[in-house]
C-alpha cells in the first residue's frame, strides 16, 4: 500500500516503514480498491486482446481455407476442364472468385487498349471511369449471366440451386479465362489473329456457350431445352449489347469533349 504521508509504497500495518506516519483504515481500503481497480482493468484488456488475436486466427484461417480450396478448385479445372460438371454449392466461393478475376481482366484490357489510343485522337480517362467501373460493369454483367441461366434451368425443371449455378458458372469460365489470357499474350506478341480469335471465343464463351453447357448437364422435365437456350441467347446478346454500346457512348464522349477543347 502507499503511505499517505510521505507517497511510498509500505508494508501493511498501523504505522508506514518509511517515514513513520500512521496508517488509517479509509487510506488502506482506497488504496486497496485502487489496486483491484487495476487488476480488473488489466484482466479486461487482456481478455479483449486475446478475443482480437483470436478473431484475427480465425479470419486467416478461413482465408487460408479459401485459398487452398480456389487452388484444387483451379488446377483441378485447367487439367480437366468437364470436372466442371462436378461443382455444386460448396464451390460458390471459389466460382465467384473466377468471375472476379475474369471481371478484372476484361476491365484491365478496357483501360489499357483505351489508354494506348492517341491521348489528342481520343481525350484522356480517369482512373475510375477506365478501371473501376469497367470492372464493376463486367462483374454485374457476369451476375447477370448466372442469373439468367438459374431462371432457363428453372424453366427446364433441373434440380441445381442458384449458389450451384454460380459454381458452375466460375468452373466452365476458366478455360476461357485461360484462352482470354492466352489473347492478351498473343496480342502484344504481335500476332493479332490469334489474338483476336482467342478474346473472341473466350467472349462468346463467357456469354453463349458456359449457359449452354450448364443447361445440357441434366435432362430437362420442364420446357424444352433448345427453346431456353434460344431465349436465353437472345437476352444475353442484347444484355451484352447494352454493356457494349454504354462503353462506346463513353469513349465517343471522350473524344467528342477532346475535339470541342480543342476549338
Amino acid at each position: 500500500m502507499l503511505c499517505p504521508s510521505c507517497g511510498l509504497e509500505t508494508s501493511e500495518g498501523k504505522y508506514c516503514t518509511n517515514c513513520g506516519a500512521q496508517l488509517t483504515i479509509e487510506e488502506k481500503i482506497e488504496d486497496e480498491t485502487r489496486q483491484l481497480y487495476e487488476q480488473t482493468s488489466d484482466e479486461i484488456n487482456s481478455g479483449e486482446n486475446a478475443e482480437k488475436s483470436a478473431k484475427s486466427r480465425d479470419l486467416t484461417e478461413k482465408l487460408k481455407t479459401v485459398g487452398e480450396d480456389f487452388g484444387h478448385f483451379f488446377t483441378t479445372l485447367v487439367k480437366s476442364p468437364i470436372e466442371a460438371r462436378k461443382a455444386n454449392h460448396t464451390d460458390t466461393i471459389s466460382g465467384i472468385i473466377t468471375i472476379v478475376i475474369m471481371a478484372l481482366l476484361l476491365a484491365i484490357s478496357y483501360f489499357v487498349v483505351f489508354n494506348i489510343v492517341p491521348a489528342n485522337f481520343i481525350g484522356s480517362i480517369s482512373f475510375f471511369d477506365g478501371l473501376i467501373l469497367p470492372f464493376i460493369s463486367f462483374g454485374l454483367l457476369q451476375f447477370l449471366i448466372a442469373v439468367l441461366t438459374f431462371v432457363g434451368v428453372k424453366l427446364a425443371a433441373q434440380a441445381v440451386t442458384f449458389p450451384d449455378v454460380i459454381a458452375k458458372y466460375g468452373a466452365y469460365l476458366i478455360p476461357f479465362l485461360l484462352l482470354y489470357v492466352a489473347g492478351l499474350i498473343f496480342l502484344m506478341l504481335g500476332i493479332s489473329v490469334l489474338a483476336g480469335l482467342s478474346i473472341v471465343i473466350s467472349i462468346l464463351g463467357f456469354l453463349l456457350f458456359v449457359p449452354t453447357f450448364i443447361l445440357l448437364e441434366q435432362p430437362a422435365e420442364g420446357f424444352d431445352r433448345i427453346y431456353v437456350l434460344l431465349g436465353l441467347y437472345i437476352i444475353l446478346v442484347m444484355a451484352f449489347g447494352f454493356f457494349t454500346q454504354s462503353f462506346v457512348t463513353s469513349i465517343i464522349g471522350n473524344m467528342m469533349d477532346s475535339i470541342f477543347r480543342g476549338f
